[in-house]
């Protein structure tokens, strides 16, 4: 991973092939201090581990996808959940015959290569655990 452009707000990363982005995205906000950010991204996948939360079973159904599509978008948030980073990825993707696909992030490793924007904010983005639905929830 490269850190390619910062100011203030904004941090511009770039993954290279064969680097796993939730893992490595997540070691570098807890590296700088960062706390509440939105994430946005594009790039390349060769290997994706998507989500579906089933409500009543409380828990993620994970599917995984092994071969090169376009990431078409990524898009999440970090927070924090008592005090460890918290990294909340969704993304869509195009498969090489043009079929979508999309869900809750678990896992993404760069096929060419994978720009995130981190666009930080004041303060911590907390979560707490939610009974009803099973989920790490933002709170105020």
């Amino acid at each position: 991973m490269e850190l390619v452009l910062s100011d203030d707000e904004n941090i511009v990363l770039r993954f290279d092939s064969g680097e796993e982005v939730v893992s490595e995205l997540t070691t570098f906000v807890d590296e700088h201090g960062i706390d509440a950010a939105s994430v946005s991204g594009i790039g390349s996948a060769k290997e994706v581990e998507l989500g579906f939360y089933d409500l009543d079973a409380k828990e993620y159904r994970y599917k995984s996808f092994n071969e090169p599509m376009e990431v078409l978008s990524i898009s999440g948030n970090v927070g924090l959940l008592g005090t460890d980073t918290k990294v909340h990825l969704h993304g869509t993707f195009s498969l090489s015959n043009y079929q979508v696909i999309g869900g809750h992030i678990g896992r993404i490793v760069v096929n060419a290569t994978l720009e995130l924007v981190l666009d930080t904010v004041g303060g911590e983005l907390k979560r707490l655990y939610d009974e009803g639905t099973g989920l790490d929830l933002l709170v105020p």
